[in-house]
C-alpha cells in the first residue's frame, strides 16, 4: 500500500511556494508520490480569478515540473467541496492507497471552522507546514515539518497582474506564460 500526499488548495494561480511545499514534502516526508487536487467548489464562498478548468490546467503546467512523483488531478469536481467529503470519496476509489493531508499551520487554527476535523485527520493524518505568526498545536507538533517555508500569496501574485507589474520570480515560467496568453487575472479585484 503506497502512501500519498494530498495537496489542496485553490491554487488561484499555482506559484513557486506552491512547487516549494510539493518538493519539501516529496524530500522529507514518509510518503510515495503528492496529488495537487484544486479545489472545484469551495466551501466558504470565495470565487477564484480563474475558473476550475483553467486552475486545474495551470496546476499541470506548474507541477510539470516535479515530473511523475506529482499528479494533478480533478477529483474535486466530484465533491462537495469539504474535504472530509473528498477523502471519502478518494477513499473509495483508491482503497489501495494511504492518504496524508498537508495542512498549513495557519489551518490549524482554524480548524473548528471545518466540518468534522477530526475525521479529516482520522482520515487522512496531516502533515504540517509551519507558516509565519501561526503556532502549532502540541497535539500535531509530531506531524509538522522542520523548516518554514516562505510566505508567497496568490492574492499578491494577482494583484500584480491586474497592476501588469513583473511576476517573474513568482511563478513558473509555463504558468506566467500560459496567464499573458490568455489574458488572466486582468480584473483580479473583481474575484475573491
Amino acid at each position: 500500500m503506497s502512501t500519498i500526499a494530498l495537496f489542496g488548495g485553490t491554487f488561484d494561480p499555482p506559484h513557486a511556494a506552491h512547487l516549494l511545499v510539493a518538493t519539501y514534502v516529496l524530500a522529507t516526508a514518509p510518503v510515495d508520490a503528492l496529488w495537487v487536487l484544486p479545489v472545484a467548489h469551495h466551501p466558504l464562498g470565495k470565487q477564484p480569478g480563474a475558473d476550475f478548468a483553467t486552475r486545474l490546467e495551470l496546476c499541470r503546467l506548474a507541477f510539470a515540473l516535479l515530473g511523475k512523483w506529482v499528479t494533478v488531478r480533478g477529483d474535486e469536481a466530484d465533491s462537495s467541496g469539504r474535504t472530509l467529503d473528498l477523502l471519502e470519496l478518494l477513499h473509495q476509489r483508491h482503497p489501495e492507497h494511504q492518504f496524508r493531508l498537508i495542512i498549513g499551520s495557519d489551518i490549524l487554527a482554524e480548524r473548528e471552522r471545518w466540518h468534522r476535523f477530526e475525521s479529516v485527520t482520522a482520515l487522512a493524518p496531516p502533515i504540517v507546514l509551519q507558516r509565519s505568526g501561526f503556532s502549532v498545536p502540541v497535539e500535531f507538533a509530531d506531524q509538522t515539518l522542520p523548516v518554514p517555508l516562505p510566505e508567497l500569496a496568490s492574492t499578491e501574485i494577482r494583484a500584480r497582474l491586474e497592476r501588469g507589474e513583473s511576476v517573474e520570480g513568482w511563478l513558473p515560467r509555463a504558468v506566467t506564460a500560459a496567464i499573458v496568453a490568455r489574458g488572466l487575472y486582468r480584473n483580479a479585484s473583481q474575484h475573491g
